[in-house]
């Protein structure tokens, strides 16, 4: 199983955007196949709640912060984790529409109802996808990953970051 990890600027800034978001202690934040911005938010601040849902099992060892999760399987979730989340980031292992369409069910289940912060991580190529599937909007910020990878990628965001993560792209 490969994992590609984000380069140091974008795992700092985008836990820095989710930390920004923040309105609470009790504000609780879903990472979706993403175990580096989980590492990156405990390292921070080792009291933020956070969630990591991975397919990768050695990741087991965060405990209850961890819960396995399968994008072919998309809302098979424990029951606790519907619509209880603020802050919802993914990013889907594969850059295909199917894959898309799966992990959009997950964020829909994880995501509570009113406004919740959804960040997405993905191929350029997935841009009109992000915006008809879940509403989302490309901002200028453009994340890295430490292994060089093949594909532009890119930040989505369902809300208006203003001058953080470069705003939205117009």
């Amino acid at each position: 199983m490969s994992q590609f990890w984000y380069d140091h600027h974008t795992a700092q800034t985008l836990a820095q955007e989710v930390l920004t978001l923040r309105k609470s202690d009790s504000t609780r934040v879903a990472c979706v196949a993403c175990p580096s911005l989980y590492a990156y938010l405990k390292n921070i601040d080792s009291d933020v709640s956070v969630q990591l849902l991975e397919y990768d099992t050695r990741f087991e060892q965060y405990g209850s912060d961890f819960t396995f999760y399968d994008y072919n399987q998309p809302q098979d979730l424990p029951l606790e984790l519907k619509h209880g989340f603020d802050i919802v980031v993914a990013d889907p292992p594969y850059l295909s529409q199917e894959c898309l369409e799966k992990v959009t069910k997950t964020v829909s289940f994880l995501a509570r109802p009113e406004k919740p912060y959804l960040l997405l991580l993905t191929g350029e190529v997935q841009k009109e996808r992000a915006a008809e599937l879940m509403g989302l909007h490309p901002c200028g910020f453009r994340p890295r990953h430490s292994s060089k990878l093949g594909n532009e990628f890119r930040l989505f965001t369902s809300y208006d970051p203003e001058t953080r993560l470069g705003g939205w792209d117009n």
